[in-house]
């Protein structure tokens, strides 16, 4: 288990380089250590406690713990890059490496402490709605200037609860939508445990509707048992289907995939021919898909109409330079804008993001207030 070598490898070099050097009692170093074990095990105790990866301890105590443990991280990186700082420093002298100073600088665990202050609270937050203008090739003049709210990653829990999606739904009214759509991981838990704090999204308003696709945590939370409360909440959840909304005596279908751990579930894989079905393919299509590399689907379909597609699952790389590892696992999709070929696609940094590690740095969460351009109706009002 990834988690669980993470953190005995942070545990180890804390206690070898911050731990042992110190001038204190033999006890005092066990109690240090111990304490220290205790910090980075959150998510593992969390998981004995309750059967979850997703914590449910209490805010107050688990925003406390998190702050700890991300001030630990930070320390173990932060020391790990000085040490080899220093090593290659005396490599490219040609002098033999000295031994290790003792302990670690007191400032990286003062650097290490205001750097988990500033991203548990950037993570916590609510984020700001955030303009976004996307010119989609071949979008018919009737849809051009259509407002699409994306929630996305909102891993609603004991992390981010009913109040502050309370928030998030009043910040999403305000901006008056004509769409809202919510591309995945929308909770982490139960229907028992997670039901009330979704209640706010019943507030949700747009003139075209409020709809969802699945993500990889829907599955893991007992996506059969929540599919009956989706209406209740006021949302069509579409899994490899699609609607069809009208404006203007315009028609764009609007389609959403199922997620890629469905078939650990025995449920059906995202299949876009599937969710498309008969649909006329000369219509414009927002498609919602969790995961960014769905892209792919589209892209081979080689439809003549005006193609977007909106995902989220990455959070962006949460932390600036952890990024560089997210791209890589999501096959070089990561934030943004991606203009491919025909087919644009738009991946949310997220509303927030999954409590087991709630820290961003760099990174920002956002609410993407969407406005499509047509290519046509944009050379006009340049003209």
């Amino acid at each position: 288990m990834i988690t669980v070598a993470v953190t005995a490898v942070v545990l180890i070099y804390l206690g070898l380089r911050g731990i042992l050097p110190l001038r204190v009692s033999v006890p005092c170093k066990l109690a240090l250590f111990a304490l220290a074990g205790l910090i980075l095990s959150k998510t593992i105790i969390g998981h004995f406690l309750y059967n979850s990866w997703t914590p449910e301890f209490p805010l107050p105590i688990h925003a406390t713990w998190s702050l700890l443990q991300c001030a630990l991280l930070a320390l173990a990186l932060l020391g790990a890059i000085t040490d080899v700082f220093r090593l290659l420093r005396r490599l490219l002298r040609r002098k033999a490496p000295a031994a290790a100073r003792p302990g670690l600088p007191p400032v990286l665990l003062l650097i290490s402490l205001l750097l988990a202050a500033l991203g548990t609270h950037a993570a916590l937050r609510v984020p700001p709605v955030t303009p976004v203008e996307i010119v989609v090739p071949g979008l018919p003049a009737a849809w051009d200037g259509l407002t699409v709210a994306q929630l996305s990653d909102v891993h609603a829990s004991k992390t981010f609860p009913g109040n502050w999606l309370a928030g998030v739904v009043d910040a999403v009214n305000a901006a008056r939508p004509d769409l809202i759509v919510i591309t995945g991981d929308l909770f982490d838990g139960t229907p028992r445990q997670r039901f009330d704090d979704l209640r706010p999204l019943r507030r949700l308003r747009a003139p075209l509707g409020v709809y969802a696709c699945p993500g990889n945590h829907e599955y893991y939370s007992g996506l059969t048992a929540w599919r009956p409360r989706f209406s209740s909440l006021g949302i069509l959840l579409l899994e490899n289907d699609h609607v069809l909304l009208r404006r203007n005596g315009a028609e764009l279908i609007l389609a959403g995939l199922s997620d890629d751990v469905a078939e650990r579930f025995d449920l059906p894989r995202p299949d876009i021919r599937q969710a498309l079905g008969s649909a006329e393919a000369s219509l414009p299509l927002i498609l919602m898909a969790h995961r960014p590399h769905l892209v792919e689907q589209l892209k081979q379909l080689s439809r003549p109409g005006a193609a977007l597609q909106l995902s989220g699952h990455t959070h962006g790389g949460q932390v600036f330079g952890l990024d560089l590892l997210v791209r890589r696992v999501n096959k070089g999709y990561l934030r943004g804008l991606y203009e491919l070929g025909p087919v644009r696609l738009y991946i949310s940094t997220g509303t927030a993001l999954w409590s087991g590690f709630p820290l961003r740095l760099g990174v920002p969460s956002e609410i993407p207030l969407i406005t499509l351009r047509s290519p046509h109706a944009r050379q006009q009002s340049q003209d």
